[in-house]
């Protein structure tokens, strides 16, 4: 068996943590696998996340240095595996991006509850109530790593956009196999907290189950070359349209559909049953009363060969566990004081709208109205439960959609199997000046094209560049008399 090396969250080294407080007895459960010198030193994963002056790139950079080490060089000259936990992820696969040789030396890379397109509680941790805990702690918050954390991080985006561009490919080209396991649960003393994050539907009370999912759906909107010399006419005619709520009479972009996750290698992924973030009862790197749910995927993943028919296995056989979780959900039983055990697992997508202009700055003044095409219970505005500004890159929304209900009689039902044809209105504003205007933006999404660009349990990133116009007072030729 290949060497293991364990790759921890945020914050879990706290201020003098020890390695039992970060990893519980998975060290030991991984030796009784696989063999007395299977985990590698747990030095390799310690990392300080709670300096506010510390990178993931520079936590990236300092695990290159440690593979570089006397010590660890065996590590790069041979293979190994990794596991990761919560921000672990973003470590490694930036670890990945910046500095792996292809192909990489890692072979089997597991994420526990990966944070790969963040936490809402990123951006509670830079709270002050958050400061002062840490202050008290004698350490402090953390604040570059919870940037990066924080839902619709640029950052982070281009980090896993990285490796859908040629010659990037994880499995191709760096020839690792990725592999993704979380739980649906929050702690019940955490029910109480006036804090959405910690106690959201299809969460673990840190990470959502479709922010963990590396199957995400990648969305790509440009300008159409014509439109750069649109006329002040025709411009002033679809604002006019806009705000009388009618369709644009003629689109200005093109929408490119080439990078769902359909098109791609499917990522084995499962939703494990009750397990958490953390917690020493269910906890999904430490807890003891889930260890038979979640340790016989974890070594599934480890030990399976490098082979497309092993690891498609492995998917087929992930998805069976999800579908096996909601069964067993769907067998609780609840009373008029419990929470809603069923909808704790309900299935949700995560949408990111990332605005940018012409020249890549945050388009930050920006409305994104959703508009179901038919009556009916199945609309996606009704189905959007939270939708979060990033504090970093305004330019960036992200929403939260219930895409699952649970009926006693028809079991755990996909509502957007019947989700009604959508127009998605986008429009924007330069406050600051008159002779600025921006071409707005529709995204007609028929009935059919619904279940293609938004699935249970994954993220679609949708990439936008927005027409950013000047007036012509902004520049004007002149001709002069001789």
């Amino acid at each position: 068996m290949l060497p293991i090396a364990l790759i921890h969250g945020y914050s879990s080294e706290g201020d003098d943590n020890s390695v039992e407080q970060i990893y519980g007895r998975l060290p030991h459960d991984l030796r009784a696998e696989f063999g007395a010198d299977a985990v590698v030193e747990i030095n390799l994963a310690r990392w300080i996340s709670l300096s506010d002056g510390i990178s993931i790139d520079d936590i990236s950079f300092a695990l290159d240095r440690a593979l570089h080490s006397e010590e660890y060089r065996s590590l790069l000259e041979g293979h190994f595996h990794v596991v990761t936990h919560s921000t672990g992820a973003l470590v490694v696969r930036n670890w990945l991006r910046l500095f792996s040789p292809l192909p990489a030396p890692i072979d089997n890379l597991v994420h526990l509850a990966g944070a790969n397109f963040g936490s809402g509680l990123a951006h509670v941790g830079r709270g002050q109530l958050a400061r002062w805990a840490r202050l008290l702690q004698g350490v402090g918050r953390g604040v570059k790593v919870l940037d990066e954390l924080e839902l619709g991080s640029s950052k982070t985006l281009d980090l896993h956009g990285h490796f859908l561009t040629p010659g990037n490919d994880m499995y191709d080209d760096y020839e690792v196999q990725e592999f993704g396991l979380i739980g649906s649960q929050t702690l019940t003393p955490l029910r109480v907290v006036p804090i959405r994050y910690v106690k959201e539907d299809s969460a673990d009370n840190t990470v959502r189950t479709s922010a963990s999912n590396l199957n995400f759906n990648y969305i790509r909107i440009d300008p159409r070359e014509d439109a750069l010399r649109i006329s002040r006419k025709k411009l002033a005619t679809l604002h006019e349209e806009r705000l009388e709520g009618s369709r644009l009479s003629e689109a200005q972009y093109d929408v490119d559909l080439g990078m769902l996750a359909s098109s791609r290698r499917e990522i084995p992924f499962t939703v494990l049953y009750e397990t958490a973030h953390f917690g020493g009862d269910i906890g999904i790197v430490d807890g003891e009363k889930n260890r038979a749910r979640v340790l016989p995927h974890l070594f599934r993943a480890l030990s399976t060969p490098r082979d497309e028919d092993a690891y498609r296995a492995v998917v087929d056989a992930f998805r069976s566990n999800t579908d096996a979780t909601l069964t067993r959900v769907a067998r609780l039983k609840g009373s008029l004081t419990d929470w809603d055990k069923q909808e704790q697992y309900e299935a949700h997508t995560q949408v990111v709208f990332r605005i940018r202009d012409q020249y890549g700055l945050d388009v930050a003044h920006n409305d994104i109205t959703f508009k179901s095409r038919g009556a009916g219970a199945n609309q996606l505005e009704k189905m959007i439960e939270d939708v979060h500004k990033n504090k970093v890159n305004p330019g960036t929304l992200t929403f939260y959609l219930r895409t699952q209900a649970y009926d006693s009689d028809e079991g755990f039902m996909n509502l957007l199997e019947d989700c009604k044809a959508v127009d998605i209105e986008i429009t924007a504003e330069e406050p600051d000046s008159d002779d600025i205007h921006y071409v707005p933006l529709t995204i007609e999404l028929k009935r059919s094209a619904v279940a293609d660009v938004l699935q249970n349990f994954r993220t679609t990133v949708v990439d936008i560049t927005m027409l950013r116009l000047p007036s012509p007072q902004v520049f004007a030729l002149s001709r002069f008399g001789g």
